[in-house]
């Protein structure tokens, strides 16, 4: 079996959980990797829970046998613990309202500016996903302030007038109680250029235990990825016809869909398409509607139970 990396969301859960250091407390050591607590050969999955961060030091003790299994779970159950506990001081950024907000503006050219406003989950029970959902905005700030610079770099080279860049972010709560946590994020944007952008996209989350959900950890395995893609299929038959031919299935296989943004809501899971993805831009952004029952057979039956718990 081909070794898949691991998913982004999961990896950036990790590292947040141990300040981007190394899990051990003696130790924190700053450059770090990230460690199978129950080995990848037994396990064949990448899970948040049996994941943890460990400096390639430390890393080798482990497979030298000098820190055992038992002791790196004691020590991922207190990095989860502390989280918890940080309350209002685990965030860099001051609340706006009842949200927090990353804002960035350079001031010598006033069209290019960042905006993304994020959910304040102070309460300790999903303090968690909140510093992900953080950590996720201050990457996207990264990107950003990089193509900003390219683009100012690229306009002074080339003599022409710098047309700015920008980045809003807002987001809607899909879903939220004891066990799953499901953000919709619209982000619009000017990346220089003739038009600007809009995209969806989405942060899941399992609360108890917490773990990042995409949909690696959804499916039963990796298999059931073409039964999804074929479930996707026939609902847009049936649903939205106007969507059809090589541009639908293109945008639909298993490559596609692996990265098609998707939300959970009280019923099912909606996934939604960008514009282009599966036709051209006068059909805009669909979006396919899978109710749990739907989904029985293809999702693992624990979380399954998990999302439609009444």
């Amino acid at each position: 079996m081909t070794r898949p990396a691991i998913p982004v969301e999961i990896q950036r859960a990790v590292l947040i959980e141990a300040s981007h250091q190394c899990a051990i407390p003696a130790c924190r050591h700053s450059r770090v990797e990230i460690h199978h607590i129950i080995p990848w050969a037994k396990c064949k999955k990448h899970e948040y829970q049996n994941l943890i961060a460990l400096c390639p030091n430390c890393h080798t003790r482990v497979h030298d046998g000098e820190i055992d299994q038992k002791s790196l779970t004691k020590y991922k159950s207190a990095l989860v613990s502390a989280i918890r506990d940080l309350g209002d001081s685990a965030f860099n950024h001051p609340i706006v309202e009842v949200k927090r907000r990353i804002y960035t503006i350079d001031t010598n050219h006033p069209d290019t500016y960042f905006d993304f406003e994020y959910p304040d989950f102070c309460n300790a029970d999903i303090i968690i996903a909140s510093k992900n959902i953080e950590a996720w905005g201050n990457e996207l700030l990264d990107s950003h302030n990089s193509t900003a610079e390219n683009n100012k770099k690229h306009a002074i080279d080339n003599g022409h007038f710098n047309l700015g860049n920008y980045l809003i972010g807002r987001y809607e709560v899909s879903r939220r109680d004891a066990y799953v946590l499901s953000v919709r994020y619209t982000i619009q944007g000017y990346l220089g250029g003739a038009h600007g952008y809009r995209e969806t996209r989405a942060q899941n989350f399992l609360l108890s235990p917490f773990s990042p959900l995409t949909l690696d950890n959804l499916l039963i395995s990796e298999a059931h990825l073409n039964n999804l893609s074929e479930l996707i299929r026939d609902k847009f038959a049936e649903n939205l016809p106007e969507f059809r031919g090589e541009w639908l299935i293109s945008g639909t296989a298993t490559d596609s869909i692996i990265s098609t943004p998707f939300i959970v809501e009280r019923y099912g899971i909606v996934f939604i398409f960008a514009e282009y993805q599966v036709a051209g831009y006068a059909l805009g952004s669909p979006e396919i509607h899978l109710s749990f029952f739907e989904l029985n057979g293809i999702v693992k039956p624990d979380i399954l139970t998990l999302l439609n718990v009444d």
